[in-house]
């Protein structure tokens, strides 16, 4: 998953010190930083990049935090800010500016580790609503959302797309499949199997049980320990 990341404090010390701590994530994200210590630099840097996450100081002389992160939010309604400061007395304002989190000074590691997994979370399940894999059928397209998608399954020369409403045959190759689909969502468990991660009710023996249509869907040996990887990050977070 790759993230664009704003900081912007008054602080250059205190800009160091959340890059510092964010770094840690770095194996397992590519992430982009856009930082400065001037607010009005930050906005102009803003009009190139989206930003996915935005830490903000509220004290800051040329322009404080909550007018800041209103003028983010008016152009970039969906980025998630997050708020730091010495202050207790602007955590109204700042939930006013639709701010996600409100962190006080000192800020440590733990706590810019739990903000940052709450804030990930939450930009995946936004992000899950927007995507869609498109199937052609008959000469049409249809656009299933990866919300209604069980999982995909080899049948011959085909696929197999099992939805929430029907299930649709396609010629394919898993090979082109995993390159058109975002992976981050979906895991590979056997041969013929490619599995919608946020279906996944229960792992036993070999094989998975899927949420709403309980089916059962077999684990090779070859694909255990990548499946084990992920339920353990998915428990973990």
């Amino acid at each position: 998953m790759e993230l664009i990341i704003g900081v912007c404090d008054d602080q250059k010390e205190q800009i160091e010190l959340i890059n510092n701590y964010l770094m840690k994530f770095k194996e397992k994200f590519e992430i982009k930083f856009i930082n400065t210590d001037d607010p009005l630099e930050f906005l102009s840097l803003l009009k190139e990049d989206k930003p996915d996450l935005v830490f903000l100081d509220i004290d800051m002389e040329k322009l404080d935090g909550i007018k800041l992160g209103k003028k983010i939010k008016k152009k970039y309604n969906d980025s998630v800010i997050i708020y730091i400061t010495a202050y207790e007395k602007f955590a109204l304002e700042a939930f006013k500016v639709r701010a996600f989190h409100y962190l006080i000074k000192p800020v440590t590691a733990e706590k810019i580790r739990e903000v940052f997994k709450e804030a990930v979370s939450l930009l995946k399940k936004e992000n899950r609503e927007n995507k869609y894999y498109a199937v052609k059928k008959k000469g049409e397209y249809i656009y299933l959302d990866y919300e209604d998608i069980y999982y995909f399954e080899k049948v011959r020369h085909k696929i197999k797309v099992c939805t929430v409403k029907e299930d649709i045959l396609f010629y394919g190759t898993f090979k082109k499949l995993q390159r058109k689909i975002d992976m981050d969502y979906f895991i590979r468990c056997h041969q013929g199997y490619i599995v919608n991660i946020s279906k996944i009710k229960a792992y036993r023996k070999q094989m998975l049980t899927l949420k709403e249509n309980l089916k059962k869907i077999p684990v090779s040996r070859s694909h255990i320990g990548e499946l084990k990887d992920m339920l353990e990050k998915k428990l973990f977070s």
